[in-house]
């Protein structure tokens, strides 16, 4: 997403000073399931990713739905930004690449778990962000800032506010 009006650069820098977003996942009978999540993003909020367990529950619904939504939120929760998309879960020597580039591993979430540095005892979850909103929920105000067509993997649609 092109990052060039007041709205994205908000969206942006949301994300940016966010090193946790809740991920929110469904089964394959549509059951919801959200968690905390220690992430990576890219500045131009195409790709969300993390680690986690292979054996935990978001790994399974996402084994059946990969599609996936990430919030994230001001410490206020006055501002929201959502990143949504289909959800890759790459596992053994694929996921090193991914392993190698995230920070902040030794103070993430799964580390309660399991302390080992060996990445093949985890899984990388990676997003291809299709859609992005920011929310002013304080205001009931919610702008889709991009989001890309159904029906194809380059055509893209700018919704202005």
């Amino acid at each position: 997403m092109q990052i060039d009006n007041e709205i994205s650069r908000v969206a942006a820098q949301v994300v940016a000073e966010c090193h946790n977003a809740v991920l929110a996942t469904a089964d394959a009978n549509g059951s919801p399931h959200a968690a905390w999540m220690t992430v990576q993003v890219s500045t131009d909020l195409e790709e969300v990713m993390s680690i986690t367990a292979p054996t935990s529950q978001k790994i399974a619904e996402l084994r059946s739905n990969p599609q996936a939504e990430w919030m994230f939120a001001t410490p206020s929760m006055e501002t929201l930004v959502y990143l949504s998309g289909f959800t890759q879960v790459i596992e053994g020597e694929a996921a090193k690449r991914h392993w190698d580039r995230m920070p902040g591993k030794a103070q993430a979430y799964y580390r309660k778990y399991c302390e080992t540095d060996d990445y093949q005892k985890f899984t990388v979850i990676r997003t291809d962000v299709t859609k992005v909103v920011l929310c002013k929920p304080y205001v009931y105000k919610k702008t889709v800032l991009f989001e890309k067509t159904p029906m194809t993997d380059t055509g893209t649609r700018r919704l202005q506010p």
